[in-house]
């Protein structure tokens, strides 16, 4: 064998793992990205039903009902009782 063909055996080998290591990088990261997209598809889900039970928890309705049972008279009814 001479010499160039040594050289394009040495720079193909060097270029076929470089190419092997940055799939085997890429891999893993793809790998990563489906597990941060599943966690942030969780997070989004948790936020919703959040937002849900705050918005129950203090709506008009939900706060005025609290109010009256914790002995508030409403202004029209309050106004009346003088």
């Amino acid at each position: 064998m001479n010499r160039v063909t040594l050289r394009w055996g040495f720079l193909y080998l060097v270029m076929l793992l470089l190419v092997s290591g940055i799939g085997l990088v890429a891999q893993r990261e793809r790998a990563q990205l489906a597990d941060y997209r599943a966690r942030f598809t969780q997070i989004e889900r948790e936020r919703a039903e959040l937002l849900r039970d705050y918005q129950a928890r203090l709506s008009n309705r939900a706060v005025a009902r609290w109010a009256e049972s914790q002995g508030m008279v409403p202004m029209s009814e309050g106004r009346w009782a003088e």
